[in-house]
């Protein structure tokens, strides 16, 4: 099959080329430059946290066994880690990548809910604004009274103390109606309300970093990340871009709706790759200098240490997972049997 593959690349090779070409034109390029400001940043020493997520898991015809860690590392004088993990049931049996992307996304923020009154700078693997608008599907297909119902749950999740899925502890009290579709929910509204606690502890703390950006405002469908890498060689960052949040949300909507946030694309050191940078409010181009000098003070070949750090620390390989599998003993069939 792969000799097939390269006699279509020998084939369409120039086809290829020219529609790279095509993509980054001329025009594009220069807006992009237009856009871009060079900036020689300095280091700013300050206390700066970073965190990041893992969750992996076993799927079988009738269950899915899942593991999840969440790190975050504060740097001030030395590194100190907060981290924490599970290892679970995911029940019921619906909706599962939306549920383990969102207990993942729930260890994360609880974790760094721990540490964000002690730093000044809290960078997040990603774009909480993207965390906003996922998993909505979750909250979808419910009547009035079963919203009503979960919703009714709320305030316990609030009160739940630790990090963990506090979910989990309330689902006996939802009724046999709809009951796929309210657990999805209720585990929603735990991830908002994570969030929620989160941006209000932490506004003036947070950034988000995205190395995978698929933005892009400068036209043609290409990641602006990918022009700027490009066009730009020296250090600096893009015009910053105001973009406000106008989905409903079935919790902490006029909040969640308040929110503007900054987004610019950056480059700490010459030559090196470019990333999206997301803050949850607005500031101008001095704080967000301010905010790239700090994070300079603790990245290695222009990324910031912590977060490739954290990442190397929680990441549960496929290995690793069969491993805590067979030590719980579990013997079941994942329906893939056949294709061995």
């Amino acid at each position: 099959m792969l000799d097939l593959t390269y006699e279509v690349l020998a084939r369409d090779k120039e086809r290829i080329r020219q529609k790279v070409s095509e993509l980054l034109d001329e025009t594009l390029l220069s807006d992009s430059i237009s856009r871009w400001n060079d900036c020689a940043l300095k280091s700013r020493a300050s206390v700066i946290a970073g965190e990041d997520g893992s969750i992996n898991s076993n799927r079988y015809k009738n269950l899915v066994i899942y593991a999840v860690n969440a790190s975050a590392l504060v740097y001030g004088d030395k590194i100190t880690v907060k981290a924490h993990a599970d290892v679970g049931v995911l029940h019921p049996y619906f909706q599962i990548e939306e549920r383990l992307h969102l207990y993942r996304a729930i260890y994360e923020f609880k974790t760094a809910l721990e540490v964000i009154d002690s730093v000044e700078l809290f960078l997040i693997d990603g774009s909480l604004l993207s965390d906003l608008l996922a998993l909505r599907r979750l909250e979808r297909g419910l009547s009035k009274e079963s919203r009503e119902e979960v919703l009714a749950l709320l305030p316990m999740l609030e009160k739940a103390k630790g990090v963990r899925i506090a979910s989990n502890d309330l689902c006996h009290m939802l009724g046999k109606n709809d009951y796929n579709e309210k657990v999805g929910f209720l585990e929603y509204l735990e991830y908002l309300s994570c969030i929620e606690k989160l941006l209000s502890k932490g506004i003036d703390k947070i950034a988000g970093i995205s190395k995978l950006s698929t933005r892009s405002r400068l036209g043609k469908g290409v990641p602006d990340l990918a022009v700027y890498g490009e066009t730009t060689f020296r250090s600096g960052y893009s015009n910053p871009e105001a973009e406000v949040v106008t989905k409903k949300f079935p919790a902490y909507n006029e909040f969640f709706r308040s929110l503007v946030f900054t987004i610019s694309s950056i480059r700490l050191e010459d030559g090196k790759d470019v990333y999206l940078l997301e803050v949850p409010r607005e500031i101008d181009d001095d704080e967000l200098v301010d905010i790239l000098e700090k994070i300079k003070s603790i990245s290695v070949d222009g990324y910031p240490y912590l977060l490739k750090k954290a990442h190397k620390e929680v990441t549960i390989t496929n290995r690793e997972m069969k491993r805590l599998t067979v030590g719980l003993g579990i013997v079941a069939k994942t329906g893939r049997e056949v294709l061995k």
